[in-house]
């Protein structure tokens, strides 16, 4: 178990992350255009209200857009972009792939993935792990379809790419929320 300072505020921002993509489930109820409306709704919440709420949702040092910001606008990029059984499965991978990765590899990911002293084998593990059947759960769910082998297949391509999202240049400064949401939507087209 981690024992390093700002360690509970990154596991609380990390629970965030994850409780939000329940969020997802309202997409098989919501038409296109009002999904839409609710991921702008979420923009305006996340850029302009959490900052001043003071809840240390925000990493102190982080990227210079931080994934409080970006959370919500990888979900409206994806709404617009795909039907929205497949955008509910991107956003699985968004929330819980992303999430489960952080949680695993800061505690146990040892060693460094591919030179990133950030990345580990078993975050990007358990980013495929639970990313998967994450992406499956909400596209089935949205989309009141029963599962088959292609969309298993398509759910594990759109983990894997998620997780090779997560591997945006430290040098961009940027949060990987976008880069996770759009890798795992195009994987999701590409597949179907």
């Amino acid at each position: 178990m981690t024992t390093a300072p700002g360690a509970a505020a990154e596991d609380r921002r990390q629970f965030v992350h994850l409780a939000i993509t329940g969020l997802a489930l309202a997409l098989r109820f919501l038409t296109p255009r009002e999904a839409a409306v609710c991921a702008a709704a979420g923009i305006v919440l996340n850029w302009l209200v959490l900052p001043r709420l003071g809840w240390g949702l925000q990493r102190a040092g982080g990227p210079v857009v931080d994934g409080v910001r970006t959370y919500p606008v990888a979900v409206l990029g994806l709404v617009l972009a795909l039907p929205l059984p497949l955008a509910a499965a991107a956003w699985g991978v968004l929330g819980v792939g992303d999430a489960a990765s952080n949680l695993a590899g800061r505690r146990w990911g040892r060693p460094p993935l591919l030179g990133r002293s950030d990345r580990s084998l078993l975050g990007s593990l358990a980013f495929v792990a639970c990313g998967t059947p994450a992406a499956l759960g909400l596209w089935v769910f949205v989309g009141a379809a029963a599962p088959d082998g292609r969309m298993a297949l398509a759910a594990c391509a759109a983990a894997v790419a998620g997780a090779g999202a997560e591997f945006t240049p430290r040098a961009l400064r940027l949060d990987d929320n976008v880069p996770i949401a759009a890798a795992a939507g195009l994987a999701l087209h590409l597949m179907t």
